[in-house]
């Protein structure tokens, strides 16, 4: 069903991030949930872990889409080794066959052997991220994307220190939401499909933006904290990703996506730090 002819693996390996977006654009919106800017944004700081290491890598992600395509394409062209935790099992054998058919077939390699599709809480004490722990692995990266509330961002950020490699890199997505336990965004969404009215948020659930929050903690605990200049930052004002799904109106959608509007100065500056990632050394 996703086995389309995009080149030969020759040319794929050549132009990476041409057949990276190839393979975004064939997946549905709601496993699409990143600009294709910020995609690339990871497949970027992947390479430049690998070529600053000088071997190959072990990563890890919680929440699954566009982002898994991106980490698994570079396992795929460089021997990496990924996991990914989701508590919506669908999506993660959903984009294993696209994943399979699109790539994997193309450049002759395995699944099974890159990819560990989890599908628990990234929290949960005996399989979420700690699990590698007992495993004996240790994880260069680690990209987060589950619920983006301050409380769950600093659990997995915690869980992820104790299997993380002496140097790091962390990155986020949706990185200036500011809310401390409940995401009222999504709790809206739900809600209005429900045909229910929607929650005003309280006041007491308002934090600093989820960027300045984990920068203050790592720099807290950690010697050497770098914020990276990645490539999202200088790449998401023309990035067609935003102007396409702006529009969306339905599922209950439609105030969601109206932050898409970068021609609106406040939502341009929230939309800056959608992606954030910080490079660390213990």
């Amino acid at each position: 069903m996703y086995d389309f002819y995009f080149n030969t693996k020759k040319e794929i390996q050549k132009n990476p991030e041409n057949f990276l977006l190839f393979v975004k654009k064939l997946l549905p919106r709601w496993l699409n949930g990143i600009p294709d800017s910020e995609c690339l944004a990871i497949f970027k700081i992947l390479n430049d872990i690998r070529k600053k290491k000088k071997r190959n890598l072990i990563l890890t992600e919680t929440g699954c889409g566009a982002s898994t395509v991106a980490i698994f394409l570079h396992c795929a062209l460089y021997n990496g080794r990924m996991f990914s935790w989701d508590i919506n099992s669908n999506k993660g054998y959903y984009l294993k066959s696209i994943i399979s058919d699109s790539i994997c077939k193309v450049l002759n390699v395995d699944i099974h052997k890159i990819w560990t599709f989890i599908s628990s809480s990234s929290t949960d004490p005996f399989v979420g991220l700690i699990v590698l722990k007992e495993m004996k692995i240790k994880s260069d990266f680690c990209f987060f994307d589950t619920e983006h509330t301050l409380k769950n961002v600093m659990n997995e950020l915690n869980d992820f220190l104790k299997i993380s490699e002496k140097s790091f890199v962390v990155a986020f997505d949706d990185a200036y939401y500011q809310k401390k336990y409940v995401n009222f965004v999504f709790t809206n969404i739900i809600r209005t499909k429900l045909n229910l009215k929607r929650i005003k948020e309280p006041t007491s659930n308002i934090s600093k933006p989820l960027y300045t929050e984990v920068q203050n903690f790592l720099k807290k605990n950690f010697r050497n904290v770098n914020k990276i200049n990645d490539f999202y930052k200088s790449n998401y004002l023309n990035d067609s990703w935003f102007s396409y799904y702006k529009e969306v109106k339905d599922f209950g959608l439609a105030s969601y996506d109206k932050d898409f509007d970068l021609k609106n100065e406040n939502k341009k500056k929230h939309i800056q730090h959608r992606f954030d990632a910080f490079y660390v050394i213990k």
